[in-house]
């Protein structure tokens, strides 16, 4: 028994010797090489002796496997350099065009906020022309007031005359913001003012008191002369007839 208990005490712990090289920084000390460890204390000391040597022989071979790998693989080796120079070449340049695309948000956040305003523009043009094509007929018609009424007084027809001013008028009170409308109002007044010229020559010229009153009346529904003016003018044509 005593000598075993002495064996016992001379017999190296493996788990404290590894923990004490651990805690020394020891090159074998990380976990990666505690099987290796291991194995080398349950090497004999003649063993242990040839294990210099047998690992130079394997750092050899490997370094020769490596060179030949290398030498044999050399071409893989040179493209992985270029796709990588060029893969690095080429974020650069992905980079770049990352910036300047930033740069030029803004700009087409404004380009597109223009474009919106210009399609609505557009569109609304667009129903108006719709509106107006629904109603060309309508619209001849109406372009077509001026030249007859000119027709009318020419014939001596200046009640319809009379009747499409009052119709254009009538127009013109509820649409008094439209072009159209006041162009048309434009052109029948000049018409109104050559009808009332032509009344007034009338008047002075040598006519029956029928038609004299007839005359006065028409004034009288064009409305450019007052009662006071009316009979002035009646008052005249009559000297004169």
């Amino acid at each position: 028994m005593d000598l075993l208990d002495a064996r016992h005490r001379h017999t190296p712990d493996l788990s404290s010797s590894q923990d004490a090289a651990s805690n020394m920084g020891l090159p074998l000390a990380g976990a990666a090489y505690q099987p290796y460890v291991s194995e080398l204390l349950s090497f004999s000391i003649e063993r242990l002796h040839k294990e210099p040597e047998l690992l130079r022989v394997d750092a050899e071979r490997v370094r020769r496997q490596m060179q030949e790998v290398a030498v044999e693989n050399y071409a893989a080796f040179i493209a992985a350099s270029e796709a990588l120079s060029f893969v690095r070449a080429q974020l650069e340049s992905f980079d770049g065009h990352l910036e300047a695309m930033i740069e030029e948000i803004p700009n087409l956040t404004s380009g597109c906020t223009e474009f919106v305003e210009s399609a609505q523009q557009i569109l609304e043009e667009r129903k108006l022309n719709q509106t107006l094509l629904a109603n060309h007929t309508t619209l001849l018609d109406l372009l077509e007031i001026p030249q007859l009424m000119d027709t009318c007084i020419r014939n001596g027809n200046y009640d319809e005359a009379l009747d499409l001013e009052a119709f254009v008028s009538k127009i013109w009170k509820l649409h008094p913001d439209l072009p159209v409308v006041q162009g048309l109002a434009t052109e029948v007044k000049k018409t109104v003012q050559s009808l009332v010229s032509q009344l007034l020559q009338k008047l002075r010229s040598n006519i029956q008191l029928p038609e004299c009153l007839r005359i006065v009346a028409h004034l009288r529904r064009i409305g450019v002369f007052s009662e006071s003016e009316l009979r002035l003018q009646g008052s005249l044509a009559f000297w004169n007839s």
